[in-house]
């Protein structure tokens, strides 16, 4: 249902496949009320809606609604052809008080109208609300998750995660939840987190639900629909949004951006953001009637959303998350609080490190010292003659490695200079990428080192005329072929580089078959996501090596999938 293909972190970009077709993550879900429609279904399009959310239980009340729904289903209610979800009345409760509802009838009807994804009638835990009342409350929410998990029949599944303000039980419900067969995690109760601007508390609670959500299933942040948090929320590991504020906003003439919220009244001059309408004028936006001023508000709302979207998913392809984070807390002093709990996590954030990243990291201002990358690199190193205006004393040698080649830094990096390839050069890269003394088993032998012509670069490295290793320029790292995958098993602990899988799959990944996480016993806790590795059997036999493609914790919180991409595997002699 839910399939990753790249990661940055905790965010993931993915595909959440339902049977009316593929939201791509992370993604936002418009809210629609088939009472008010302020954008049509081919403006919401234009703007660039892949799904929509409405409210089964406005439906169900309403006479006329509730008879459309029932004869055409939820996507002929609405004219839309793609993926519908629906809330089921919580929020009602929230703002009207206890709704004339049972969890069961609710559901029956979601599955009635031909829902794609339908959503438990759970009890709403305002952040007010007291410990032993929100225990209560949560008790009763994963009650009525377990009996809904039991009668949900074809469509996807989302069980909110509650605990109002209580991060105890916001993990314990994570933890609870995730032990169903739900299908989507949406973090509820959050909507008057952000009302308030506590965006401090709304990252404990994002941080404290994740650490108990099974991780292959996609996290909803119900009601966040403000693209100033978009970014932040997918950093934290959210993968689909919803909210109704486009619309709400520009009800009361407000326009939303990356940078805040401004009022019709307080601007003088259109924002370059601002192409709902090409070439209108403030003034002329500000003379219209207000219904035909509402629907390019709100159009303006949406777009400005999914372009943020779009920008958060490229951050995500290019490895430049934190970068684009850090960028947006800075916009106002409520955000910048969550820097605080950013470093007070750190550690469990760090867990989710890929080894490298596809672009030259940026340091962006003092906050980004304690990114793991900067704080376990910076003055590593006891020498070096080259000085790198981010980690220190670095060796010349790895002028050209992740993370210390130049990118946008060569004319600030001191001494940096184009290095001659040569044995010592390799065994520098092969001690700081696979741990000190690698370097020196690597080149034990009759060594050759294959340079492009064309080029002059290394393309492989030879031992005794076998292919240990071929260099990405990329990153300046090294890929293991047959030899160095060899040397490495012979040369290291039972645990170290290892991932180890069951006997029984064990000669799959032995005829070069890829490990999947559901197969694995254990794994080298120090490995990180895109590392090489090596793939052994409980007897410690090497069956083949490729690159791990998630984390040791991202397996240990129950991610399903690819686990390593095998380059190949290593037949018996």
């Amino acid at each position: 249902m839910f399939e990753i293909n790249k990661r940055d972190g905790l965010a993931r970009l993915g595909k959440v496949k339902t049977q009316h077709g593929i939201l791509d993550t992370p993604t936002l879900l418009p809210v629609v009320n088939p009472k008010i429609l302020t954008l049509s279904m081919d403006e919401l399009k234009e703007c660039g809606a892949q799904g929509l959310i409405t409210n089964s239980y406005i439906i169900y009340k309403n006479i006329e609604l509730k008879e459309v729904a029932e004869e055409k289903g939820v996507h002929g209610l609405l004219n839309w052809d793609g993926p519908v979800m629906t809330d089921s009345g919580t929020f009602q409760s929230h703002v009207y008080g206890e709704i004339d509802m049972q969890p069961d009838e609710i559901l029956n009807f979601q599955k009635k109208i031909g829902v794609d994804i339908g959503t438990v009638l759970d009890v709403f835990c305002e952040p007010e609300t007291r410990f032993e009342e929100a225990k209560k409350e949560l008790e009763e929410t994963q009650k009525r998750i377990e009996e809904s998990d039991k009668n949900k029949d074809s469509i996807l599944l989302a069980a909110p995660i509650q605990g109002g303000r209580h991060l105890d039980l916001r993990l314990k419900a994570a933890q609870m939840a995730s032990k169903t067969g739900a299908d989507i995690f949406p973090i509820g109760g959050v909507v008057p987190l952000m009302e308030r601007n506590n965006f401090e508390k709304l990252a404990e609670v994002i941080i404290a639900s994740k650490k108990g959500l099974d991780i292959s299933r996609p996290v909803h942040l119900f009601g966040c629909g403000h693209p100033m948090l978009f970014a932040l929320a997918s950093f934290l590991g959210c993968d689909l949004f919803d909210s109704a504020s486009y619309a709400k906003f520009a009800s009361r003439d407000s326009l939303m951006f990356t940078w805040g919220t401004k009022n019709l009244d307080e601007i003088e001059e259109m924002p370059s953001e601002f192409s709902a309408a090409p070439g209108l004028t403030v003034s002329e936006l500000k003379e219209m009637k207000k219904e035909d001023r509402q629907k390019i508000i709100a159009k303006h709302n949406l777009i400005v959303s999914f372009a943020e979207i779009r920008r958060v998913k490229q951050a995500i392809h290019d490895g430049l998350l934190w970068e684009l984070v850090e960028n947006r807390l800075r916009y106002s002093p409520a955000l910048m609080k969550v820097f605080d709990i950013l470093k007070r996590e750190i550690n469990w954030i760090g867990e989710f490190e890929p080894a490298y990243r596809y672009k030259t990291p940026i340091k962006t201002g003092a906050e980004s010292n304690w990114r793991p990358l900067f704080s376990k690199l910076t003055n590593s190193f006891k020498s070096g003659d080259m000085v790198h205006p981010y980690f220190g004393k670095v060796p010349n040698h790895l002028s050209e490695t992740y993370p210390f080649h130049p990118g946008l830094l060569q004319d600030d990096i001191e001494g940096w200079k184009m290095q001659e390839w040569n044995i010592d050069r390799v065994k520098t890269i092969l001690d700081y990428q696979f741990g000190k003394g690698i370097g020196k088993i690597f080149t034990d032998g009759e060594t050759e080192l294959v340079i492009s012509r064309k080029t002059k670069r290394l393309r492989n490295l030879l031992l005794d005329g076998q292919h240990v290793a071929s260099l990405s320029h990329r990153r300046g790292m090294f890929i293991l072929q047959k030899r160095g995958a060899e040397l490495l098993h012979e040369n290291s602990s039972n645990s170290k580089y290892r991932v180890i899988v069951n006997s029984e799959t064990a000669e799959f990944n032995r005829k070069g078959k890829s490990v999947f996480c559901k197969f694995i016993e254990h794994i080298d806790t120090e490995l990180k996501c895109l590392d090489e590795c090596i793939v052994v059997n409980p007897k410690d036999e090497l069956l083949a090596f490729g690159k791990l493609m998630i984390g040791p914790k991202e397996i240990e919180l129950g991610q399903q999938g690819m686990a390593v991409k095998v380059r190949s595997g290593i037949e018996t002699s």
